[in-house]
C-alpha cells in the first residue's frame, strides 16, 4: 500500500487500497492502524484537510471496524 506523508502533529502517513478499501494510517508513535470499508472519497478528503487529526477523530475512528497492524 502506497502511504502519503502528511503534515499532522499526530499522523506521519496515510495510505488507501481501492481493492479492499482499506485507509492505513501511520501515526509518529510508529503505531499502524487499518480501517475497513472506507469510501475513497474518505481518503480523498483527508488527504485535502487542514486538520488531519481532528478529521481523523470525527470522520474514521470509530466509524469503521479497526485493526492494529503495528
Amino acid at each position: 500500500m502506497r502511504h502519503h506523508s502528511v503534515i499532522s502533529s499526530r499522523i506521519a502517513s496515510v495510505g488507501y487500497d481501492n481493492r479492499s478499501r482499506t485507509l492505513e494510517i501511520r501515526f509518529h508513535d510508529k503505531s499502524i492502524y487499518q480501517y475497513h470499508g472506507v469510501p475513497e472519497r474518505v481518503f480523498s478528503v483527508f488527504l485535502t484537510v487542514v486538520s488531519k487529526g481532528r478529521f481523523y477523530d470525527g470522520v474514521v475512528k470509530g466509524k469503521y471496524p479497526e485493526k492494529k497492524v503495528a
